[in-house]
């Protein structure tokens, strides 16, 4: 099963920013992610077409199930 962390920012610009970190660490929370989110937003270390990360909309991680055909 493949996992991905997605976390997204709200832009200056109202849009949205989504990043993604492949294979996050099991049991990861709330408070794992967050603080690190916040410290992106406070270092302005995203920043798409002319627009900052203005706030922390959500984390999610996704799990991908694949099945081998051939």
């Amino acid at each position: 099963m493949a996992k991905t962390l997605n976390m997204r920012f709200a832009l200056a610009n109202g849009r949205t920013a989504t990043t993604s970190l492949a294979q996050p660490k099991d049991e990861l929370s709330r408070e794992d992610v967050e603080p690190v989110m916040q410290l992106i937003v406070d270092k302005q270390a995203i920043r798409v077409k002319e627009a900052n990360a203005a706030g922390i909309k959500s984390a999610v991680i996704r799990e991908v199930n694949e099945t081998k055909l051939i």
